[in-house]
């Protein structure tokens, strides 16, 4: 779902790859996203802020299964540009 949102456009188009950003978050039980923070940043500010953005722009996500005993899980994700 996250690689759907993520929107590279504000990135300056002459860059062709970064190192990855790499981003945390915890699903709430009922698909809502709390506490999302930056594991590795890509050195490019506009980059990771587009990674960060497009996990807001995707939740909710759906809700963790009525079997989860847990109330979130915690999800890394990363996010890495080759145009």
């Amino acid at each position: 779902m996250c690689p759907k949102k993520w929107n590279t456009g504000d990135v300056d188009p002459r860059l062709q790859t970064a190192p990855p950003v790499v981003v945390s978050f915890e699903i709430q039980h009922d698909g809502s996203v709390r506490s999302v923070k930056f594991l590795q940043r890509s050195g490019t500010s506009a980059l990771d802020f587009s990674a960060q953005r497009a996990i807001l722009d995707a939740s909710p996500f759906p809700a963790l299964p009525a079997g989860y005993t847990g109330s979130s899980a915690t999800i890394e994700f990363w996010f890495e540009l080759k145009r």
